[in-house]
């Protein structure tokens, strides 16, 4: 329990600087709270404000968030980080405490709980260097991001942007609006990306002998730069694994269409 000050001299202003104070220490900030451990801020809030309420609010802090204010727990402060992280919100310190959530960080940041919010980050599971990795990126920093990725045959639609790179894409979001934005910017046509290939076995085969007849060689390199996004597909464990047996996978399947071929042709040859 926090006491507060007694015998002070209050203003305003001094007022509505204690209310944050008390916000910033994870005190809650719904009236019965106040009144059991700090009469005193209180009663000075209705005097200067009216109410509790309008002094509150006055200090920049919407009043809804006080009257949505829970009990937490070790427990609960995880699962909440963890389901934020998993909807791709900002998770830095500074962005969450500006955010509707910041009642939950200054719990996570009291003494009896984690102490800090990297800790807290930590006892979630997550690495606090990837949290603050995108935080400070300038807008060609992101841009940079996402043309390695195309480069490497990523899947950049948003779909699966969110389910593995949800840093970035959020990121990319607060610097440029949308990620389909981000996208074009980086040079990437986004319609391309929600029209993304669906790639099945035989696809890939018949992807693999149209990059051999147009002259590309069939060397990582160069297929990676030819059709990133086929490469990529191909090494996926449930294709081919690597990009030497889906090329394997491909001659064969030319090898056996050349000889039904010739066997063809040579039934033809023998009717005439």
């Amino acid at each position: 329990m926090i006491t507060g000050r007694k015998n002070m001299r209050w203003t305003a202003e001094q007022v509505t600087q204690e209310i944050r104070v008390w916000r910033d220490k994870g005190e809650p900030l719904y009236a019965n709270h106040v009144r059991q451990n700090f009469q005193e801020l209180l009663a000075a809030s209705i005097r200067y404000f009216g109410s509790w309420q309008k002094a509150v609010e006055m200090a920049g802090i919407p009043y809804v968030q006080v009257r949505k204010y829970r009990k937490w727990s070790k427990d609960s402060i995880i699962q909440e980080i963890r389901n934020l992280h998993a909807q791709g919100v900002d998770l830095s310190f500074r962005a969450m405490a500006l955010s509707q959530h910041n009642a939950m960080v200054y719990a996570a940041i009291r003494p009896k709980y984690f102490g800090s919010w990297k800790t807290a980050l930590e006892a979630a599971g997550l690495e606090s260097e990837e949290i603050y990795r995108y935080r400070s990126w300038e807008e060609s920093d992101i841009l940079d991001e996402i043309r390695r990725l195309k480069t490497e045959g990523a899947d950049l639609s948003s779909k699966s942007m969110d389910e593995k790179s949800n840093r970035l894409i959020a990121t990319a979001r607060r610097r440029f609006g949308n990620w389909g934005r981000a996208l074009e910017r980086a040079g990437i046509n986004y319609d391309e990306v929600r029209r993304r290939k669906r790639w099945t076995r035989e696809s890939l085969v018949q992807g693999i002998l149209e990059l051999k007849q147009q002259g590309v060689p069939l060397i990582t390199p160069e297929v990676k730069k030819a059709n990133p996004s086929l490469f990529a597909a191909a090494c996926k464990k449930h294709f081919f694994g690597t990009w030497k047996k889906a090329l394997q996978a491909a001659l064969r399947h030319e090898s056996a269409r050349l000889k039904d071929l010739a066997a063809m042709t040579h039934g033809e040859t023998i009717v005439a």
